[in-house]
């Protein structure tokens, strides 16, 4: 029997998305244990790798964070020797993000990861598919509040504390 089809199509899309974000911890975990990096930080390490010194605000606009998140992850980073933080070259006021030397070598690894994982399922999907998921993922985020770093209040929630689950 299929447990999707039998909660529907809101109930079973979000079992899957329950699934995927199980998966994504499970993988972090086991990255953490074996490469001693978790998917977050590998993740702003990739970022950072990929579009060079960054600053914070924009890192947290790019991986769609918390600018808190991403101040608690390049901090950890950096106690570990992976980021370094530097002067912004025309705004004093500011810093950027850089790789530190050591990160380099986590940022070329690409097996038993969390990206290799979802590499060789996206391997098997036509590309159609592909962006028809993505499109429906971050359509959902955008619903959900998640567009652009923290949560949407809730309606009515002005003014006063929201119940926390």
């Amino acid at each position: 029997m299929n447990r999707s089809r039998e909660l529907g199509p809101v109930f079973g899309f979000m079992q899957a998305l329950w699934a995927l974000e199980q998966g994504l911890h499970r993988r972090s975990r086991a990255m953490h244990r074996v490469h001693g990096i978790t998917g977050p930080q590998r993740l702003v390490v990739l970022v950072v790798a990929r579009l060079g010194p960054i600053a914070p605000g924009r890192l947290a606009s790019v991986l769609h964070l918390h600018p808190a998140s991403v101040s608690r992850l390049a901090r950890t980073l950096e106690r570990r020797g992976m980021l370094r933080r530097r002067p912004h070259p025309s705004d004093r006021r500011q810093i950027l993000l850089e790789l530190a030397p050591r990160s380099h070598r986590i940022a070329s690894r690409r097996s038993g990861t969390v990206e290799a994982a979802v590499r060789a399922a996206l391997a098997r999907a036509p590309r159609a598919e592909v962006d028809s998921a993505v499109r429906l993922v971050r359509r959902v985020a955008t619903r959900l509040g998640a567009g652009g770093g923290a949560p949407a209040p809730a309606a009515g929630a002005r003014g006063r504390s929201r119940e926390r689950s």
